[in-house]
């Protein structure tokens, strides 16, 4: 990858009566995916997804990541993903793919996000943890000071963003998405984001400052070793 290149992830999500085809659809595309350079980072059936936002509804999810958006065009876009991706899509659980911009390894100029560039990620035994978060902000004012606070506390458990897209950023692909904001993020093992989220400082703070300006959905994975 080259400098400041940023990589290009696709996000696919369905109802739990699909959870099977999310997964039968990943193993199809295994080989497809290699050829574009491209990795799976998640292939999770819906009874796999942890809530952590009430109200949110578990959802199978497959988390694929490319070197760059023409390597994720050239993909999606291949006669063999079509040919997979048939039975999915014909699936009436079936909700969304969306193609998301991802965040470059050294990171995003003047921008404190946690990311690779600013962050040392522990070395932990085990597989680690994904947070996907979509969802929508009325008011940014009082996000401002939602993310002052989360910041350090995520860079502290070892958090990465890996994706955070502006409301115009995802593209769908096919299906229905309506959120403005999608963001993944990478933890090292899912105790770092569960310490995180359950913490005095996030539930006491953090929840109360940015729930009256925005409405969110929060699902935690834990990604196979």
């Amino acid at each position: 990858m080259s400098e400041n290149q940023a990589p290009q992830f696709v996000i696919v999500e369905a109802d739990t009566a699909a959870s099977g085809s999310v997964l039968k659809y990943s193993e199809a595309i295994s080989e497809i995916i290699e050829e574009a350079g491209g990795s799976i980072l998640l292939a999770a059936p819906a009874d796999a997804a942890e809530v952590l936002e009430e109200g949110s509804k578990p959802h199978a999810v497959l988390v694929l990541k490319f070197p760059s958006g023409d390597r994720a065009s050239e993909f999606w876009t291949s006669d063999a993903n079509h040919q997979a991706f048939g039975e999915l899509f014909s699936h009436e659980a079936f909700l969304h793919a969306v193609s998301v911009p991802g965040i470059p390894e050294d990171g995003l100029p003047d921008e404190p996000l946690p990311t690779t560039a600013n962050v040392t990620i522990p070395q932990r035994d085990g597989p680690k943890a994904y947070m996907l978060v979509q969802g929508t902000v009325s008011d940014p004012e009082p996000i401002g000071a939602y993310m002052e606070t989360i910041i350090p506390m995520i860079i502290e458990r070892g958090g990465v963003y890996r994706a955070w897209t502006l409301p115009d950023g995802p593209s769908v692909l096919a299906g229905d998405w309506q959120p403005q904001y999608l963001v993944l993020s990478e933890w090292p093992t899912i105790e770092e984001p569960r310490g995180f989220w359950y913490s005095d400082t996030y539930q006491n703070v953090a929840i109360p400052t940015r729930q009256p300006a925005s409405d969110f959905t929060v699902l935690l994975f834990e990604a196979k070793s």
